[in-house]
């Protein structure tokens, strides 16, 4: 008999009754690839139409998602930075039932990963004793957007017979930006990473193109090491390389004049991921090869350039968590 994966029901839907925070569950003790997080929003105002892949709504209903592993964070941060987590690791984005239609109730379901592959008995967080490994988010509004409730509910792939020998670890970081020019934020040390999620505070729909990640640098121990200097425009090649097609992916418009004119194949990406993200890829063939190890590092650093003096800026390092002796 071969290895047995086994999908399981950890939270039937529940209705979002207030805001703050919600009281953490209880994750299966099995080694754990992923978790499915969907959210089922009412929505009954017959003028919503067409609302294929409107993710917003979504974003706007919880906050610091997070897997906690004895009051620590294992996968953290809010839900439209771990809908990129999924994307770049995975190249997973949310879908969902009655995605379009009037007087609609929509569901999308969010991927949270452990390891950078789905079912991968190497790669997934390790078995655990019950109570020890939690799931838990904040609720920021029981009605976002164009919804009049919202429910989730929560499913978990467990790996039975899996032994790994790593798993993943990607939680939120910020710097709030003061003053433009040359600045630094630390990277976690002693893991290795695969990869840095960076989150511009910019919009990207305005006539002005400034932005708080203008060029980025990666410093070793003072060192220019992996990207001697990278201008932000130029990152969002890491983002297409990680996840084809991700800016349709993700949510758009077509342009019309009215309703019976075709103004041919313009498209208008609506202000919301991936626009707004860069990704620094040390694993681009997914093999381990370009790994930045901090281990035994002082300082491991991203030296950015800002464009501007107010925001703030976010990055989710994903580290690589091994277990045992490393290779």
């Amino acid at each position: 008999m071969g290895k047995r994966f086994l999908r399981t029901i950890v939270q039937e839907p529940t209705v979002l009754a207030a805001t703050g925070e919600i009281a953490q569950v209880d994750l299966p003790v099995n080694p754990l690839s992923f978790l499915v997080l969907t959210l089922l929003g009412e929505q009954p105002d017959a003028s919503v139409t067409d609302v294929f892949r409107y993710l917003t709504d979504y974003y706007a209903a919880i906050d610091n998602v997070r897997i906690v592993h004895k009051g620590e964070n294992i996968i953290q941060g809010n839900l439209q930075d771990l809908t990129m987590l999924s994307a770049l690791l995975m190249n997973y984005t949310p879908w969902g039932t009655h995605p379009t239609g009037a007087i609609a109730n929509r569901g999308m379901s969010f991927l949270l990963p452990l390891g950078r592959k789905p079912y991968w008995s190497q790669e997934c967080f390790p078995a655990t004793s019950r109570g020890n490994l939690r799931f838990g988010f904040n609720v920021l509004d029981i009605t976002p957007g164009t919804f009049t409730a919202v429910s989730w509910m929560l499913e978990a792939l467990e790996l039975i017979e899996a032994q790994p020998t790593s798993y993943i670890k990607c939680t939120t970081s910020s710097r709030a930006i003061a003053a433009t020019g040359r600045q630094r934020v630390p990277l976690p040390l002693g893991n290795e990473i695969i990869g840095v999620i960076l989150n511009d505070p910019s919009t990207e729909i305005s006539t002005t193109e400034t932005f708080a990640w203008g060029k980025v640098k990666v410093m070793v121990d003072n060192v220019e090491q992996y990207y001697a200097e990278s201008n932000w425009e130029s990152l969002r090649a890491d983002v297409a390389m990680r996840c084809p097609g991700i800016m349709t992916r993700l949510g758009h418009e077509h342009a019309g004049a009215a309703a019976d004119t075709n103004v041919g194949e313009e498209m208008k990406p609506r202000n919301e991921p991936p626009l707004q993200y860069g990704y620094l890829d040390f694993d681009p063939h997914r093999d381990d090869e370009f790994l930045l190890d901090t281990n035994g590092h002082s300082d491991v650093e991203l030296d950015l350039n800002s464009d501007v003096s107010t925001g703030t800026a976010r990055y989710l390092p994903i580290e690589l968590i091994r277990l045992g002796a490393r290779p």
